[in-house]
Formats: structure tokens, sequence, C-alpha cells
């Protein structure tokens, strides 16, 4: 065999790495690549900053344009619209993407599979709109017409009703967490065993999502039940007890005293407080200055206090240090300290409010697990999500845990506010 000289095989191999990989011929093949490419990026970064999140972006952005630009969505086939829809969505091309899923959605023609596949893109596609109610009815509509589709379309059904109760539980929505985890866990009855392999997480987080929703609304004994009822069916499932043991001690803790609040710094109380949950019935809140639906209780909050604030009804938040406020990092202690007394002045929440120590860094042990320090307040009231609103009677025995918040709770909380003011 003849040798081939040392600066062909260079040149070769420059021209070689100099080739870009071959543009997908298909959008399902844009979309996987897209997203690819931003998890490689991801996993390659030494650190992770804001900054290189936008440009991985971008730069996916970028590369999904150009994919998308080959494609023709008046003739597309049927079978990929659907993906053609999911291609404009990570291109960032709104207009692209809204008028190819109307077209498809109004069209009498497409296969029951065609129509089922667009219907769940219309979903998550919808689910990347500002949320209104308008979004959000139509979302159910989209979800509806899917379930009326025939055929073997469980797996597609089920990712569709678990993104929507998901989107519910993040935004704190109780009817909707209500409704689409009953329906999963309806349908998690038919399960095969190799749908319970894969959809088994969803249906415990189902089960959670439901209990806390029914939690907040003061039915506590039906999250109860719901949670045992989880552990006792899908305990076998992947991270189950990891998933279930904490809430269910959450709920445990109705009906017992709460632990007295303590932290080496406070607002609008003495440093070093150590504040009982006895002698009023308080509203205690675990929140955060960087928590959206925590800021979105707090008119809510307010409206409460100043009900029955008068009657012997009080405000305490219980919050942390995380070495950051907003775009500022890193923040001394002190500096954090003084944007939380701004911060919360500004919400106009004169109240107690305890700040904890900032926790250290997870601690990995030699089996290669890491074992965390919580926060005492958080582990003494087993706190599980931002915000965590407890209502305590005069006795200090915590009376409702409400995960998360919902405007339309605040009636029900009003409700045994004026219950619990009137106990002795």
């Amino acid at each position: 065999m003849p040798l081939i000289p040392l600066l062909v095989v260079i040149s070769l191999a420059q021209a070689q790495a100099q080739t870009p990989a071959p543009q997908p011929a298909t959008p399902a093949g844009c979309v996987k690549a897209a997203r690819d490419f931003a998890l490689t990026q991801q996993r390659a970064a030494k650190q992770i900053t804001s900054e290189l999140i936008r440009k991985i972006e971008a730069d996916k952005v970028a590369m999904a344009q150009k994919c998308a630009a080959q494609f023709d969505a008046a003739t597309t086939p049927d079978a990929d619209i659907a993906d053609l829809i999911a291609l404009y969505g990570e291109a960032g091309q709104a207009a692209l993407a809204k008028s190819t899923l109307d077209r498809a959605l109004g069209s009498r023609t497409l296969p029951p599979l065609v129509r089922a596949n667009v219907l769940a893109q219309a979903v998550l596609s919808g689910l990347r709109e500002p949320k209104s109610d308008e979004r959000n009815a139509r979302l159910e509509r989209y979800v509806e017409d899917l379930d009326r589709i025939p055929g073997d379309l469980l797996d597609l059904k089920l990712s569709t009703h678990a993104r929507m109760n998901g989107y519910y539980r993040a935004d704190d929505i109780d009817d909707g967490i209500v409704r689409h985890s009953t329906w999963l866990i309806a349908q998690a009855k038919t399960f095969t065993p190799a749908q319970r392999t894969r959809f088994g997480s969803t249906i415990v987080s189902a089960h959670i999502n439901m209990a806390e929703a029914l939690a907040g609304r003061g039915q506590n004994e039906s999250a109860k039940g719901l949670l045992a009822a989880a552990k006792t069916g899908w305990g076998d499932v992947r991270r189950a007890h990891e998933m279930l043991d904490p809430v269910i001690a959450r709920y445990a803790l109705v009906g017992t005293v709460g632990a007295p609040i303590t932290a080496p710094r406070w607002l609008n109380a003495p440093a070093n407080t150590t504040m009982p949950m006895t002698g009023a019935v308080t509203l205690l809140e675990f929140t955060a200055h960087w928590c959206g639906p925590c800021k979105e209780s707090y008119p809510g909050v307010k409206r409460l206090l100043a009900t029955y604030g008068p009657q012997g009804f009080r405000v305490v938040l219980a919050t942390e240090l995380y070495g950051y406020f907003g775009a500022e990092r890193p923040l001394t202690a002190e500096a954090e300290f003084e944007k939380d007394r701004e911060y919360w002045a500004h919400e106009g929440l004169n109240v107690p409010i305890a700040v904890g120590d900032a926790r250290p860094l997870p601690v990995r042990g030699a089996d290669g697990s890491y074992t965390s320090t919580r926060n005492p307040n958080d582990a003494a009231y087993e706190v599980g999500g931002f915000p965590q609103i407890h209502l305590i009677d005069r006795h200090g025995r915590i009376r409702l845990i409400m995960v998360g918040y919902d405007d339309a709770n605040e009636a029900s909380m009003a409700a045994l506010i004026e219950k619990l003011l009137k106990e002795k």
C-alpha cells in the first residue's frame, strides 16, 4: 500500500474538520439537532452562567431558523406538520408557528394520528405564550379535542395532560391541578408494565400535585389519603419514596403545634428573635426575594392583614440569604440583608421577617451522593416549595398548609381566619 504524504493527511483532516455536519432533511430532525446542540453545549461548559445560557439559546435559535428555511408549510406533508410547528417554535418564529398551526387545526382532511400530534403540539406551543385566562381556556379545548380522538394514543394524551398539570402546579391554579391530576390518576389504572415504568413518576407527581391543591383548600385528610394511596400503589416507582415522604411528613404537621421561628437577623423585629407561634392567629409564609409566585401572594396577604389585624391576626414571613439579589452577585450577608429590607418595604409588608443564614454548599459523600443542610425553619415545617403558607391558631396549632398561592384561595383563607379568631 503506497504511503500517503503527511501534508496530504493533514490537509484531509483539516478539510474534514471544517466540513459542517449535513443539515437534517426533516422538521423532526431539525428540532432534534437544535435541542441536542443546546444540551451538548451546556454539558461541555465548565461553568453555567446566565450569559452563556443566552448565547447557547441564541445559537440554537439561529441553527433552527437556518434549518427551517428549507421548508414550506404549504407543501410540507401532513405527517410532518406537527414537527414543523415545533421547529418554528424552536426558531422563535411565532408568527409562522401560529399560521401553520391555525391552518392545520382548520383542516378537515388530516388523519386522526396527525391531528392528535398537531393538538399536542398546539398545547406545547401555547404554553410558550404569555399566560392568560383566554390562553388557558384555548389549551383546555385542544386537550378535550385530543381526548376525543380514538385509537392507541394514550402515551400522547398522558404527556399532554402532564404538561398542563405541570403548568398549573407552577402557576398554583388549583382547579387545573385537580382536573389534570384526576385524569392522569384515572388513566394510570389501565397502564401496561411498560407505561408504568415510563410514566410512573408522572403519576406520583399527579398524586402530590393534587394532594397539595386539596390541602390548600382545607381538605387535609383527603390529601393524606391520596398520598397514602400513592405510597401503596406506586411505591415501586423509582424515587417514589423520595418524592412522597417529605410531602406526607408536611401534611402530618396539620393539627400539631408549630415550631418557633428563629433567625440570626430579622426585619421589623430584633436580631436573634425566637418567635413562638402561640398567642395570635398567624399566617406564616415561607418566601424568597427571587420567588415570583410569592410576590403574587403579597396583595392578598396584605388584604387579610388589613381586615383581620385589628382582631388579633398577624403575618410572619421566613426567608434566608442566597448570596445574590436579582443580577447583583455575589453579595455579602450585610448587603443582601439591606436589599431584603428595601424589597419587602417596597412590597408594603411591615411585618416580622426572619432572615436565616445562607446554606452551605452540598457535600459529596464517598458513595457519590450529596448531603444538603436545611434551613432549620424550613426543616421544622417541611417546606417543599415557595410560597408555603401556614394558618396557625392562637394555641400554635397548624390548621392549614398551602403550597403555592392561588387568588381563588383568599376567600377560603379569610373564612378560616374568621373561624380561628372566634375560637377560645
